[in-house]
């Protein structure tokens, strides 16, 4: 039955090009007018492109599986589905599964600009441990997303996903590297589910695993948080389909 709702929601936004066009296209955008120019040596590079990277996956769970899950509980397919006689864990996990999959779909094209373009190299070893650390961190970020879509009308939670998206990547220092430093939020930095990301995957691209502890448990912390809330919200949403 996972496997069901897992196909049926990735064929389900695939067919969207007005989900994916745009999802493909402005981290991109971002990336090569804002990061490309920051140029620095190959570590500062792969840090920035890193942040791109993060930006973009954020951009996914939080427009499309926020807005996108609320705007699709009004619909009467959704509508019936809360009717359906299917666990409540089974519905998020396959949304959580697919959030998790565009977003590393979609850093496709960000990381082939930071390649061809940028000159960001990396060994496989490495490459594939900063992956981990994106789906490690994409997980909470989903549940952001999800946690939004049931519990916001579509107009609302287009509003607070505007309000969290460039905020928290700000904050977060997607767009430097990492590095906050000098700046008035600085010591809240690593609390922040952003902060921590960026932390984490920065750690794992240098190697410095003596430092992963920290983040990893801030992301699970806010992990079980965003995920209590999703849980409540869609018990929400289903009793008041059920009056």
């Amino acid at each position: 039955m996972y496997r069901a709702h897992v196909v049926s929601e990735l064929a389900q936004n695939a067919r969207m090009p007005a989900f994916v066009l745009p999802l493909l296209a402005y981290p991109v955008l971002i990336y090569v007018v804002v990061g490309l120019p920051q140029g620095g040596p190959p570590s500062a590079r792969l840090s920035v492109l890193l942040g791109y990277v993060l930006f973009s996956v954020l951009g996914t769970v939080t427009f499309q599986f926020g807005v996108g899950v609320a705007s699709a509980r009004e619909s009467p397919w959704e509508r019936w589905l809360f009717t359906a006689p299917v666990p409540a864990w089974i519905r998020l996990a396959a949304k959580l599964t697919v959030a998790c999959v565009f977003g590393v779909v979609f850093v496709i094209p960000v990381i082939a600009v930071g390649v061809l373009a940028g000159g960001v190299r990396g060994d496989p070893a490495t490459l594939a441990a900063v992956a981990l650390a994106v789906l490690a961190g994409a997980v909470p970020m989903a549940l952001l997303g999800l946690a939004m879509g049931y519990w916001f009308p579509a107009r609302g939670a287009l509003g607070l996903a505007n309000l969290v998206y460039l905020p928290l990547s700000f904050a977060g220092g997607l767009f430097t590297g990492g590095d906050t430093s000098g700046t008035p939020w600085d010591p809240l930095t690593v609390l922040l589910p952003t902060g921590a990301w960026s932390t984490l995957t920065s750690a794992v691209a240098r190697q410095d695993l003596a430092v992963v502890g920290p983040p990893l448990v801030i992301l699970a912390a806010w992990a079980v948080l965003l995920g209590g809330v999703t849980l409540a919200g869609y018990q929400r949403t289903q009793s008041a389909n059920f009056r």
